[in-house]
């Protein structure tokens, strides 16, 4: 398996190279920045709930997105609403699987988890600082 996924991922992690060329790093840094604080995580973890990705294509965004400007809590919650939130995944599996009321206690109960993973962090940062 992980054979099979490495050369999508080193041809994902290329193309990031070259998209990030084209992302302005203004309104990155300015929304989702390290200086954002929890307005940024809030955002990240909003944004992040919604993209219809797998792994080959949203940690390359994650890539990008660092290299924007964007802020480590940030791209945290932004990762963690990507797995655990995933409304794409909602409407494509768990509804037509689980139902309406299955889907909408796991999304809600989630909801939380990606801001908190954010949160937690900036104050791991705070209390080890990364070079």
């Amino acid at each position: 398996r992980f054979f099979a996924v490495l050369p999508r991922m080193g041809l994902a992690i290329l193309a990031a190279g070259f998209v990030s060329k084209l992302v302005p790093s203004g309104p990155i840094a300015h929304h989702i920045g390290p200086d954002s604080g929890l307005y940024g995580i809030l955002l990240a973890s909003l944004i992040g709930g919604f993209i219809p990705s797998g792994p080959s294509v949203s940690f390359p965004v994650v890539v990008i997105l660092l290299q924007a400007g964007a802020g480590f809590p940030q791209v945290v919650a932004f990762l963690s609403a990507w797995s655990v939130v995933a409304l794409h995944r909602m409407l494509i599996y768990e509804i037509p699987l689980m139902g309406w009321r299955f889907s909408l206690v796991r999304v809600v109960s989630a909801l939380p988890l990606a801001p908190l993973s954010g949160v937690l962090a900036q104050v791991i940062i705070d209390i080890f600082p990364i070079k």
